[in-house]
C-alpha cells in the first residue's frame, strides 16, 4: 500500500512539473518567440533519442552514435537557417540533415571492421574464412550475415523515431502555428486519447484490444479514448475558433480553420476538429501500441527513468509523435498550401 502511495505521489509531483515547464515554454512561445516551442521540442527529441539509444545498445545491438549525434545537433539548426531564409525551407534542411545521417550510418556500415578477428590476423581455422583464402564456396551462416544489417537498421531507425517524426514539430511550428500545433499534439491523444482510454476501461473492462502486445488495454478503453480525443478537440475548438472569433485572442497567430466569413463556419470547424479528434484518437493508440510492441521486443518495461512514475521521455511521447505526423498531412488539407 505504501509504495503505491509513494507511486502515485512521485506521478503526481511528474505531471505538475511537466505541466508547469509546459506552461512557461508555451507562454514563452506565445508572447516572446515560437524558438521557445521549437527548443522544447528539441529537449525532448534529446531525452527521446539518448533513452531509444540505450535501450538498444542495452539489448544487444552495436552502432555507432556518431550518426543520431549529428541528427540531434544538426537537424534544429538546419532547420532554422533554412526556415529563415524561406518560408517552407525548414522542411528542405530537415530532409538534408536526415539523409545525411543515413548516408553516414551506411558510411560507417561499409567499412566496420570483420568482427572477432584481429587487423592483422587471419584465422584460417573459421570456415567462412577458410572458403574465401581456398577458393572454395561456403555459405556463411545467415545469423551472421544478418547481424551487421540489424545494427544498421537500428541506428536508421533511431534517426527515423523518434528524431524525424519530433522533427514534423519543426515544420508544423514554421509553416502554420507551433502554439495550436503542439498543444493540439500534447492535450488530444494524453489527456484526451490515453486518460479517457483508462478510466472507460478500468471501468467497464471486457474483451482485450491486443493482449500479446498491452495485456491491459482493452477495446471499450480504445473507444473510450477516441471519444475523449472528440471531446478535447472540440475544447480546442471552442478556444481558438469560437472564443478567438469574439475576443480575438488568437488571430495574431493562429489562423482559422475556415474563414469566419463563410456562412456555416461555426459547424464546418466543429466537424474538421471532431474528424481531427477521431484520427488523432485512432492513430494515439496505434502509437501507444507500437512503443508496446518495441518494448517487448527489447526486453524492458519502461524505455527509461528520466520522468519518475511515468518511465522515460519516450514513454510520454509515443502517441503525441504520430499526432504530429497526423497534423503535418491535415493542415495541408485544410488550408490548401
Amino acid at each position: 500500500m505504501k509504495s503505491k502511495l509513494n507511486k502515485f505521489m512521485g506521478r503526481t509531483l511528474t505531471s505538475v512539473v511537466l505541466i508547469a515547464v509546459l506552461a512557461a515554454f508555451m507562454c514563452c512561445g506565445y508572447f516572446i518567440s515560437p524558438i521557445f516551442i521549437e527548443v522544447l521540442v528539441w529537449i525532448f527529441m534529446a531525452g527521446a533519442s539518448i533513452e531509444m539509444y540505450k535501450c538498444l545498445r542495452n539489448s544487444g545491438y552495436n552502432f555507432s552514435p556518431l550518426p543520431f549525434i549529428v541528427m540531434l545537433v544538426a537537424s534544429y539548426p538546419v532547420y532554422l537557417a533554412m526556415q529563415l531564409k524561406a518560408n517552407s525551407g525548414g522542411v528542405y534542411g530537415l530532409l538534408i540533415v536526415t539523409l545525411v545521417s543515413v548516408m553516414l550510418a551506411l558510411v560507417i556500415f561499409t567499412f566496420e571492421p570483420d568482427r572477432n578477428k584481429e587487423e592483422d590476423e587471419v584465422d584460417v581455422e573459421d570456415p567462412a574464412v577458410f572458403a574465401m583464402v581456398s577458393g572454395v564456396k561456403e555459405e556463411i551462416p545467415p545469423s551472421e550475415q544478418r547481424s551487421r544489417l540489424s545494427n544498421l537498421f537500428a541506428s536508421i531507425f533511431m534517426i527515423i523515431y523518434p528524431m524525424l517524426f519530433l522533427g514534423a514539430a519543426w515544420v508544423l511550428s514554421g509553416k502554420y502555428c507551433a502554439f495550436f500545433a503542439i498543444l493540439f499534439a500534447i492535450f488530444v491523444p494524453i489527456i484526451g486519447s490515453d486518460m479517457f482510454a483508462y478510466f472507460v476501461g478500468s471501468l467497464i473492462g471486457g474483451k482485450k484490444l491486443c493482449p500479446s502486445i498491452s495485456p491491459k488495454k482493452t477495446v471499450a478503453g480504445a473507444i473510450g479514448g477516441i471519444i475523449g480525443s472528440i471531446i478535447v478537440s472540440l475544447v480546442f475548438w471552442a478556444i481558438f475558433e469560437m472564443v478567438s472569433d469574439v475576443y480575438g485572442t488568437f488571430d495574431a497567430i493562429f489562423t482559422p480553420f475556415v474563414s469566419h466569413d463563410v456562412d456555416g463556419w461555426e459547424w464546418k470547424t466543429a466537424f474538421i476538429y471532431m474528424a481531427l479528434g477521431a484520427i488523432c484518437g485512432v492513430v494515439s493508440e496505434l502509437g501507444d501500441l507500437a512503443a508496446s510492441r518495441i518494448k517487448r521486443e527489447l526486453f524492458i518495461k519502461d524505455f527509461g527513468k528520466a520522468l519518475p512514475g511515468h518511465g522515460g521521455f519516450m514513454d510520454r511521447i509515443d502517441s503525441v509523435m504520430y499526432c504530429l505526423v497526423v497534423l503535418l498531412i491535415a493542415f495541408p488539407c485544410i488550408y490548401g498550401v
